[in-house]
């Protein structure tokens, strides 16, 4: 199995005006240094299968998440680095990822260990329990060693439900048994997945700045926002379901161009620019970038549409709040007579798009 690891007007004084211009165009050029996937949350998945005493528990690592695996820092992990560090992540994942069951297992038995798609690591390994699962509470500090923003998926079959959790910095714990796993449970869960999705989506919240800066008034935003959101929600339906489904290097790629028209488009045409008609073809790409999270979960179907809503609930709630902060504060340097803040914002954005084009068409 292959996957890519692939968010009342005031006027304000001269010199302040400048900070926050400076603010801005500082933040989006920090984006530069940011991975070629820059939506993509540093995150880890397991499916953990539970039949008797065993549980069987498939994962799935990014290797270059793992400090001082890719040691020629070629974004490639070569069958030399992979037998020097195995045993070192082996020992780092059954470390910080435990499962409890009235106690630890009596056992566990390392079954597989492979490279896919050049960083992938897939790794199966049976917790073998000394009574039977009846109920499991999975423990991640991956965070720990991974980084603060690793966010770990994991999904559940136990006694012939499925069920999901996502563990993180801030969630360490996830209990699962016959009784727990309630629709509300799985809303919240997913909600906040595609807030954190958002939030940490630079690619896609470059888009909406672009969007931001030359929108000349709160109409014309409702409808660039309200296009953008129609778009993206329809192909993240498609792709979550499998319905349509495009290579995930193609849609990157177009992201990335997405920000590069309108970056160019902010520089040469005025700021009274009507652009929901263009939003929404672009939001149509952006769609399939959000259904790669849920795509590579491989979620069950009988709770791909609670989940599927779920989480586009939660991205439109990161963008809401993004446009509620950010908006305001353009409007007032606007009127200030800050007229440089557009096209610097513009050049900055459209600097960090190409940089995200060049490293998704030629590098990968």
């Amino acid at each position: 199995m292959r996957r890519k690891f692939r968010y009342a007007k005031r006027r304000f004084g001269r010199s302040y005006g400048i900070m926050r211009v400076h603010r801005i165009v500082i933040s989006a050029l920090l984006g530069v240094s940011l991975p070629a996937c820059a939506h993509d949350l540093f995150r880890s998945e397991s499916r953990l299968v539970v039949q008797r005493r065993d549980v069987n528990t498939s994962f799935t690592f990014n290797l270059l998440d793992f400090p001082g695996v890719d040691q020629d820092g070629d974004k490639q992990i070569s069958p030399q680095e992979f037998d020097q560090s195995l045993e070192r992540v082996y020992t780092a994942i059954v470390r910080y990822y435990a499962l409890d069951s009235n106690g630890p297992p009596a056992r566990l038995n390392r079954q597989k260990a492979e490279v896919v798609d050049e960083h992938v690591l897939l790794l199966a390994v049976q917790y073998v329990f000394p009574q039977d699962v009846l109920a499991i509470r999975v423990n991640s500090a991956l965070p720990d060693v991974l980084g603060p923003t690793h966010v770990h998926l994991t999904t559940v079959i136990l006694n012939g439900r499925i069920q999901e959790g996502i563990l993180d910095s801030g969630t360490r714990s996830a209990f699962f048994s016959p009784d727990t796993g309630s629709h509300w449970q799985t809303f919240g869960r997913f909600v906040w997945l595609g807030i954190q999705h958002i939030a940490t989506g630079y690619d896609h919240l470059a888009f909406l700045l672009g969007l931001l800066i030359a929108t000349a008034s709160m109409r014309s935003l409702v409808k660039v926002v309200t296009s953008f959101t129609l778009a993206h929600s329809i192909t993240l339906a498609l792709a979550t379901f499998s319905i349509v489904v495009l290579p995930s290097r193609f849609t990157e790629s177009m992201i990335a161009a997405s920000i590069v028209y309108v970056a160019a488009e902010n520089l040469i045409r005025g700021r009274t620019i009507e652009r929901y008609r263009i939003t929404f073809l672009f939001g149509l790409v952006h769609g399939f970038g959000f259904s790669n999270v849920l795509r590579e979960m491989q979620l069950p179907r009988a709770n791909l549409a609670l989940t599927l809503f779920s989480f586009n609930f939660g991205v439109e709630i990161g963008q809401l709040v993004f446009v509620v902060l950010l908006f305001p504060a353009i409007e007032d340097l606007m009127a200030s007579g800050w007229t440089r803040l557009r096209p610097a914002v513009s050049i900055a954005i459209g600097a960090l798009a190409i940089y995200w084009f060049i490293q998704r068409v030629f590098i990968g």
